[in-house]
């Protein structure tokens, strides 16, 4: 499909500038009196006296099994940089990477979130970029060898500052043995999802466990309902809501995305106690054998086997819209060095490494390389997604390329509202606008 064009040049305006840096002060600020001493105590890192280098990155948990083989593979590759790496939940990589960079003191290795929407993490590869936080890679041999979706996911005015080490997609996965055993298919439509979670609820046991406290939750479901209901059917919505020609408010699948959030809450599809859980406290619960399905990026494959080897899973495709060939969200997986690291060139030399090496990030942690994905092909435990793949059926997830984050942070906010009656689809939509308007 033909990617949204990135909120660059054409719409960008001083004013929307002074927003991002505003927006990236208070961030900034904020967060530093929370986190300082924690991430004071991690150490500044540095060099030795046999003049070894080392280096100081954070990522999430569920991209420690790849990491690991990668910085192991580095350190055998040569003996004069180390990498210090701490795996922690998402929501708390951005807090502690943006209070390090507050402090003057940033990681050497920022997992920095491809486009403009700020990811799980809100590390924004736009707003780092303008801010002058990272790294020119543009010289970089590997820096424009990416699909055209994925180009303007690593730029910023038409330098690269990131290296996009995989791509994950969002499928159902299901336990096999329960659903043999009741002689009952993965479902195919989101009515017969919404009819299932009442049939396993009379079998003692939940579809799924949802962790809708913080943003990383609430930005999957967004992801999954919206390449369902909004992208499918209309790849230029962004390029229309930039021009001011739609709204959340007048899209009908907008809506619907939110409608069948509220949907899955109504009909008891989650484990009991949603809006309090964190999405870490939920991918724990749903590899128990109190949930039969759940609803995840690939990337997150490795740690579900992980947490569960005995569990046999398989994956299908997320019924979630009303269109028989549904379009697959893309989160980007990217990672960018520190412009004001005190080793910049060792972490470049780190990622070059990576570069060479994304083969074993994907086959690590579940996501698929660039290259897989220009060919339409996909994991082996992905294949029953594969066919989509094949006709190019690609969006960037929700708010990759919206100018600001605004819109997207106060949507994952409002959301836990869903799960406790406390917010409506209507609240949610009208603040999205709001936030996207304010920005302007």
């Amino acid at each position: 499909m033909t990617p949204a064009p990135a909120p660059g040049r054409k719409v960008r305006t001083t004013r929307m500038r002074d927003h991002r840096r505003r927006d990236l002060g208070m961030a900034l600020g904020a967060a530093a009196g929370a986190l300082l001493l924690a991430a004071t105590a991690c150490g500044s890192g540095g060099g030795s006296s046999d003049g070894t280098v080392t280096l100081r990155m954070y990522s999430t948990t569920t991209t420690e099994p790849a990491f690991r083989k990668l910085i192991d593979g580095f350190h055998q590759s040569q003996s004069k940089i180390r990498v210090r790496a701490e795996f922690i939940p998402s929501a708390k990589v951005g807090q502690v990477t943006t209070t390090m960079m507050q402090a003057g003191n940033p990681p050497d290795v920022i997992p920095a979130s491809p486009g403009s929407g700020g990811g799980s993490n809100g590390l924004s590869v736009y707003r780092l970029a303008e801010a002058n936080r990272l790294a020119d890679l543009s010289k970089r041999p590997w820096a424009n060898d990416l699909p055209a979706l994925l180009k303007p996911t690593a730029q910023y005015e038409g330098k690269t500052y990131s290296l996009i080490l995989g791509v994950s997609t969002q499928f159902l996965n299901y336990t096999v043995t329960d659903l043999e055993k009741w002689h009952v298919q993965p479902p195919k439509t989101f009515k017969e999802l919404l009819d299932m979670c009442a049939f396993i609820k009379s079998k003692g046991k939940y579809m799924m466990a949802s962790g809708a406290a913080d943003m990383a939750g609430n930005r999957m479901r967004m992801q999954v309902f919206a390449a369902a209901n909004v992208y499918a059917t209309d790849p230029d919505w962004d390029r229309k809501r930039i021009a001011g020609q739609v709204k959340f408010q007048t899209t009908p699948g907008w809506r619907q995305t939110f409608q069948q959030v509220k949907d899955m809450v109504t009909h008891d599809c989650y484990y009991p106690g949603s809006a309090g859980r964190t999405t870490e406290e939920a991918r724990k619960l749903g590899a128990t054998d109190k949930t039969v399905m759940g609803i995840g990026p690939s990337i997150a494959a490795k740690y579900l086997t992980v947490a569960n080897p005995d569990r046999k899973w398989a994956a299908a495709a997320i019924p979630a819209g009303t269109t028989s060939t549904p379009n697959l969200p893309l989160e980007v997986s990217g990672i960018s060095a520190a412009k004001r690291g005190k080793h910049v060139k060792e972490a470049i030399q780190f990622l070059d490494y990576l570069a060479a090496h994304r083969d074993v990030y994907s086959q690590e942690s579940g996501a698929f390389s660039p290259a897989m994905m220009a060919r339409g092909e996909l994991p082996d435990f992905l294949k029953p997604l594969e066919p989509l793949a094949k006709q190019g059926r690609f969006t960037l997830a929700a708010s990759t390329m919206w100018p600001r984050e605004a819109p997207a942070q106060v949507a994952y906010k409002y959301m836990t509202g869903l799960h406790n009656n406390t917010r409506t689809v209507d609240d949610i939509l009208k603040a999205m606008d709001q936030a996207w308007d304010n920005g302007k």
